[in-house]
């Protein structure tokens, strides 16, 4: 992957993550008369924010890698 894909893919992610942090935010972390599907769709959600925190990170980290090469 070329430099400029790479941070391109990350501004990709970055802004994939402010979209799920933003519905996490306006949406009350505890709130009466969720049913089984609500809470399921928010677990899933969550786990999408966590597995792209954690990969836009990665990039972030290999960004910096080759960047001190140069």
């Amino acid at each position: 992957m070329t430099d400029r894909r790479l941070i391109l893919a990350l501004g990709r992610l970055e802004r994939a993550i402010a979209r799920v942090e933003a519905g996490i935010e306006s949406t009350p972390p505890t709130q009466s008369g969720f049913g089984h599907d609500e809470s399921e769709a928010l677990y899933r959600l969550a786990e999408r924010h966590r597995t792209l925190r954690e990969t836009t990170e990665s990039a972030i980290e290999r960004i910096d890698r080759l960047l001190e090469r140069y």
